[in-house]
């Protein structure tokens, strides 16, 4: 038995239907639902309170935000054959850090930018599997679960059908990045003509790298040689620490400088996009701000 959760992220890049092709008809067990703060808590508690290294989520308050993304999809599969499925199935997933994650891999596959974006839960072992899997589906007795027998094509057809409302390849959060310096361009453009025409090929190198897809590495480092050049057209980085006026040049320039996101809160730069009329999504939200919490440039 193994059991997963494809998270929203996951189901956004259409994860579920790759696992469905792969184990459709392996699954005893499915449930779609809105994973809220307690349920998350109660079903990642293994990673919560464990000492074990890389096992405790010392991100929880940002992985939080991914499932207010939309519903979750769980998963229970039952291998005719393999006693140890659950490691089996886990260790295929990968790890979530991109620099760690093996080829093969489905998070290596999917390109996931870092642990915000994880694609998907599965259990550790067979002992979290079988308490996750209880919180998840709540039946009245556990063996209910066990002892179903597989669902039918029809169900797994309907599985698979199901579509997040916003669907993509994988989650690209440089190009999210570069969205909202295209955005805040508008608000430069009448009083810095020059300073537009000079960043504008460099945004649209920016986005040639992430349509190319060169793998985490080679990407992470091209934006980084780019994010140089685009500070030396902005001028001096806006200090974090004065970020009172709300400036799309000093917004501009903040992005352009990683290295600064440290010293200053999320939710204060947050609010001045927002006191400058720049309308960002949920997931443009989560993916900035998982860009202030994990990413530093190497370049």
């Amino acid at each position: 038995m193994a059991f997963t959760i494809v998270t929203p992220d996951g189901v956004m890049q259409g994860v579920h239907r790759r696992l469905l092709d792969q184990y459709g008809d392996m699954v005893v067990a499915y449930r779609v639902r809105t994973m809220t703060p307690e349920l998350a808590e109660r079903i990642y508690v293994d990673g919560l309170v464990t000492d074990v290294p890389g096992r405790h989520i010392s991100s929880w308050w940002i992985k939080r935000k991914v499932f207010d993304l939309g519903e979750s999809l769980g998963l229970l599969l039952r291998h005719p054959s393999d006693d140890g499925f659950q490691e089996t199935f886990t260790a295929a997933k990968g790890r979530s850090d991109p620099l760690l994650a093996e080829p093969g891999t489905l998070r290596n596959a999917y390109r996931t930018p870092n642990k915000t974006f994880a694609l998907l839960h599965s259990s550790d072992d067979l002992l979290s599997m079988v308490y996750e899997a209880s919180v998840f589906f709540e039946p009245g007795r556990i063996e209910e679960l066990f002892d179903r027998p597989a669902v039918s094509a029809a169900e797994v057809g309907a599985l698979r059908s199901y579509a997040a409302p916003a669907e993509m390849s994988r989650i690209e959060q440089y190009r999210l990045l570069y969205r909202v310096k295209r955005r805040l361009l508008i608000e430069i453009a009448a009083d810095r003509p020059g300073v537009v025409e000079h960043l504008l090929p460099v945004y649209d190198a920016a986005d040639a790298v992430v349509a190319e897809n060169p793998g985490f590495l080679a990407e992470t480092d091209a934006i980084a040689g780019l994010l140089k050049e685009e500070a030396g057209i902005l001028g001096a980085t806006a200090d974090p620490a004065r970020f009172a006026p709300a400036s799309a040049l000093a917004c501009l320039r903040l992005l352009a400088d990683f290295a600064a996101y440290p010293q200053l809160p999320f939710a204060q730069f947050a609010a001045v996009l927002e006191a400058l009329g720049v309308p960002l999504s949920a997931l443009e939200l989560t993916a900035l701000e998982s860009l202030f919490f994990f990413y530093r440039p190497t370049a």
